[in-house]
């Protein structure tokens, strides 16, 4: 977008997230004891991104306690069980009071093997694999929505925008590519005489981006699924940099 260069750098927060569509869905209630047995192994075979069992009649997450400088603790759910089929998550880089990296190492392969391990234990057939990122680009003072206006050529009509979303999709390699521009708001709360108030405490730019099979299959298998990863390893960010900056050799 003109005059703002998306740069790694600045990345404040990036979280990635791995989801699996299955056939035939699973039903917690009555798969609860196979899904406990499923997330202690989980947090056996990869403490580093799994640690604690929740488990209710309609919830089954795991969550995972990260430690940050200054003695903070971030607790997030590094698994859960959706409707759809199970979800990973692993978190890169978090804002916390300052920016905090927690990238796990080897997360692809703690995924793909989790993956398997789930095939297995419920003999799911795997439709569909989505490799979901979600990044804040840090702005500084700017206000994110005077940035993402750019993309409008007409200044009359950005100057009247007050909120503005951007969704994008760019199809390659066998896979849907969609990336959503949106503004982002870190905000503190303040409490004075009239009550407690949001006050804008920084500006970013929040992008979206999914990367899943084009078409859903029948069942995917291991080395598909490995390339989408790869894929996904690939556009970012080299890839996904060039585009948000309107770059091409």
């Amino acid at each position: 977008m003109e005059n703002f260069i998306f740069n790694e750098n600045d990345i404040s927060q990036h979280i990635v997230r791995y989801g699996a569509n299955i056939r035939p869905p699973i039903q917690p209630k009555q798969e609860r004891e196979k899904l406990q047995d499923y997330c202690n192994w989980l947090i056996e075979r990869f403490p580093e991104a799994y640690e604690t069992l929740l488990s209710g009649p309609d919830k089954t997450i795991v969550q995972k306690t990260f430690f940050a400088s200054g003695n903070k603790r971030v607790e997030m759910p590094t698994f859960a069980m959706t409707r759809r089929g199970p979800l990973y998550t692993f978190p890169i880089r978090l804002l916390i009071e300052d920016v905090e990296d927690f990238d796990i190492q080897g997360r692809n392969k703690i995924f793909r093997s989790a993956l398997e391990k789930f095939r297995e234990t419920f003999a799911s057939k795997i439709v569909r694999v989505a490799v979901m990122r979600e990044m804040v680009f840090d702005c500084g003072n700017i206000n994110p929505v005077d940035i993402i206006a750019t993309a409008i050529s007409k200044e009359a009509w950005r100057e009247e925008i007050r909120n503005i979303r951007i969704h994008l999709e760019n199809p390659g390699n066998g896979c849907n590519v969609s990336i959503d521009i949106a503004p982002a708001y870190a905000q503190q709360v303040v409490r004075g005489t009239t009550g407690a108030k949001r006050k804008n405490i920084g500006f970013g730019i929040s992008v979206r981006l999914e990367i899943n099979n084009e078409k859903p299959t029948a069942d995917l298998d291991r080395d598909a699924v490995a390339g989408i990863v790869a894929f996904s390893e690939d556009y970012v960010p080299d890839r996904l940099l060039s585009f948000l900056n309107n770059e091409r050799s």
